[in-house]
């Protein structure tokens, strides 16, 4: 690795990344004795109540790849498969979330969902291994917390030995926190602290005092970092709508249980706890509208969210129909800008990378737009396909996937590994004139050379004017357009026009830049990939590009 590119990554870190990393990385190889206690041979013992009802194999699908297993032989690491068939380390994750037991797309009945989770408990008694690593362990001890919380008919030996591991995993959590990762991550674990001690305090757990002291911590940290992860307009700070989600729903778990808990003994037992459970209530009771009404401004009119920075195609918040005037929002803190008017959407990016400190879900994709025409999606952003097939990852993440000028070639920032950002791009200017409905954004790549984007909204239209400064590097001036793959090309008599139609919805691309096309991929999903088109705008003469979109 290039000595100035790894410096352009540490230099934005908080100090306290940088300490906690190797400390994080000692702690998980030296720490703990490779057993989580005596839980792992009473769930073995548990288990063969239920050998007689799991014999059928069945099925999980989780991240579009479907997988076949033999309850008995259940494969929860990497290492348990073969080579040629170890599934993306996402997907063992998900695994070991265990949030497919709540899934309707997957119907495992309740036998086989208590029998699974003891087998886990049985089979994963190493706490230094991948099945613990913290952000894995605290997605699971939420979702066990529920399961439990939705099956209170157990037998005692079962609950008990469940909360026994729910407590060890919460113990190893303690030494784990991701203070090198920050972000949605640390968030997480505070939020699994906060959940499993509520439930093992209401439910006696002779550790009384040890919870309480978690307890505490994870309060405390929520209410620090729920004050920093969220903008002034409710965005959360990694700017990507796909985790907006995710804290939202832990945002919305985290008010529940405060409120419920609020009143228990011990909670008004302690001053401290009883005044931090108070803030709390009232920080997510100021924060969750905000959340809900910034989710809803990046849900496009089919319901579902805009593709920017790492995020897939999932259901947003969908703002109810409305034949009022135009309405623009310019979210000055999260970097967007979103119109809506007369059935049609447009949102695009205007904000760095973020946040600084931890970029790792962003893209290169300052000045992209996605465009929906009466209530159909037809200019798209590429998604996101996969975190670790290095292919798709720098593919989805690079300048040329997204809707913006550029130098062919060339990108913004300096993305690099599957998380990293190295040198980066900044903003120098955004404003909107409401009046006249024109919007204008410029900013600065890593190489210092300024980009320009003006448009202005019209009832049918939308002109895009995009212009380059202070060039530094060779290459030919560009704008690129990327197409739903619904989206079909047909003829035009026109010339440097394009005529294209999706689902009944014609619209036309207009430019004196040369415009041709060729073959894209979109990924909705993380493993799903769809073939589409690109459109490339291309001027070898000067540093302008001027194009229209109508309908």
């Amino acid at each position: 690795m290039l000595p100035a590119r790894f410096l352009n990554t540490i230099r934005y870190l908080k100090p306290g990344q940088i300490v906690a990393r190797p400390g994080f990385w000692l702690k998980r190889k030296l720490l703990g004795p490779g057993s989580s206690g005596n839980e792992s041979l009473i769930a073995r013992d548990l288990k063969r109540l239920y050998h007689s009802t799991v014999v059928k194999n069945f099925s999980l699908t989780l991240l579009n790849v479907e997988v076949s297993f033999d309850p008995l032989y259940m494969q929860w690491k990497s290492q348990d498969w073969q080579l040629d068939e170890r599934p993306e380390k996402l997907w063992v994750y998900q695994l070991n979330y265990f949030s497919w037991l709540f899934s309707q797309k997957t119907e495992i009945a309740q036998e086989l969902q208590l029998y699974l989770i003891l087998d886990w408990i049985e089979k994963n008694n190493s706490t230094r291994e991948e099945t613990w690593e913290p952000f894995a362990l605290s997605k699971r001890v939420c979702n066990w917390v529920k399961w439990l919380e939705t099956h209170k008919e157990l037998v005692e030996p079962i609950r008990t030995c469940i909360d026994a591991s729910i407590y060890s995993q919460c113990h190893r959590l303690t030494y784990d926190l991701e203070y090198h990762n920050q972000a949605n991550h640390l968030f997480e674990n505070f939020r699994a602290l906060f959940i499993a001690c509520l439930h093992l305090l209401r439910n006696q757990h002779e550790m009384h005092f040890k919870l309480i002291s978690w307890l505490t911590l994870a309060t405390e940290n929520l209410i620090e970092q729920i004050n920093e992860q969220f903008f002034a307009d409710g965005g959360h700070y990694e700017r990507s709508p796909m985790y907006h989600i995710d804290m939202l729903e832990a945002v919305e778990e985290i008010f529940a249980a405060a409120k419920e808990y609020a009143k228990f003994d011990f909670v008004a037992d302690s001053e401290l706890l009883k005044s931090l459970f108070s803030e709390l209530i009232e920080l997510c009771h100021e924060k969750l509208p905000l959340m809900k009404d910034w989710l809803s401004n990046l849900t496009h009119p089919d319901g579902f969210i805009a593709l920017i920075n790492d995020s897939t195609l999932l259901p947003g918040l969908k703002q109810a129909e409305s034949n009022d005037k135009p309405t623009s929002y310019l979210l000055e803190e999260s970097g967007f800008f979103i119109r809506r008017w007369n059935n049609n959407y447009f949102i695009l990016n205007c904000g760095e990378p973020s946040p600084a400190f931890q970029p790792g879900h962003s893209h290169c994709d300052i000045l992209s737009f996605e465009l929906s025409i009466n209530k159909t999606r037809c200019i798209v952003d590429t998604g996101c396909g996969s975190y670790q097939n290095p292919e798709i990852r720098r593919h989805c993440r690079r300048t040329s996937s997204h809707n913006l000028p550029l130098i062919e070639l060339s990108e913004q920032s300096d993305i690099w590994g599957a998380f990293r950002m190295g040198k980066r791009a900044k903003i120098l200017h955004r404003s909107f004139d409401s009046q006249n409905a024109l919007l204008i954004i410029e900013f600065a790549d890593q190489y210092d050379q300024r980009f320009r984007r003006e448009i202005l909204f019209e009832s049918r239209s939308i002109k895009i004017r995009d212009r380059m400064y202070d060039r530094r590097i060779t290459g030919t001036f560009c704008s690129l357009i990327h197409l739903h793959p619904d989206t079909q090309i047909l003829a035009s008599n026109e010339s440097n026009c394009l005529e294209l139609s999706r689902n009944k919805v014609e619209f036309k691309i207009k430019s004196t830049a040369r415009l041709r096309s060729e073959p894209h991929r979109w990924y909705p999903d993380f493993g799903k990939v769809e073939k589409s088109e690109k459109l490339i705008l291309s001027n070898h003469l000067t540093e302008a590009i001027d194009y229209v979109i109508s309908w």
